[in-house]
């Protein structure tokens, strides 16, 4: 149904956002994979990734807290952008994170989404303007996720390393 409405918006020239979360209950890898797939074959013209947030009062943070999966940490870095809260066993925050980058580097670098991107700059100032803005912003956060993902694969390098004895 999805693809269907998307691709009758398109032939009627509106614009369509996807917004994709990952991060509930039950995902995996494979099921973060088939979501990214998707998106793909929808081809928005734009997306948004979210991670999901248990927020009190709903079956979701109900669910987290019954089976231990929330964790005290921050919903959001110092400038708003989403960091999980949920671990889920063989999938943690680190990897959350690189699976929302990943995404959005699939999605956005193939051909024939820059090449949209690159016709909008060139025939359109404001587009170019705007485009221009986000594309700082974006290179920014990206290094910013880069790096929370590198500080996690760290920890957890170092917490299952075995501990020397000191002889």
């Amino acid at each position: 149904m999805a693809q269907r409405f998307t691709a009758n918006c398109k032939k009627l020239g509106l614009l369509v956002h996807g917004d994709y979360i990952i991060g509930l209950p039950g995902e995996t890898r494979e099921s973060i994979r088939k979501t990214i797939d998707f998106a793909k074959r929808m081809d928005t013209d734009t997306i948004q990734v979210s991670i999901a947030h248990p927020y009190p009062g709903t079956e979701f943070y109900d669910y987290v807290k019954k089976n231990n999966l929330i964790t005290i940490d921050s919903m959001t870095d110092e400038t708003g952008h989403q960091l999980p809260n949920v671990v889920y066993p063989g999938l943690d925050r680190g990897e959350l994170v690189e699976w929302v980058e990943r995404f959005y580097g699939e999605y956005f670098f193939r051909l024939r989404v820059i090449w949209r991107i690159v016709r909008k700059a060139i025939f359109n100032g404001d587009e170019r303007r705007r485009l221009t803005k986000e594309a700082r912003e974006y290179l920014a956060l990206r290094s910013k996720r880069k790096k929370f993902v590198a500080e996690h694969k760290a920890a957890a390098e170092s917490a299952a390393a075995p501990v020397s004895s000191g002889d």
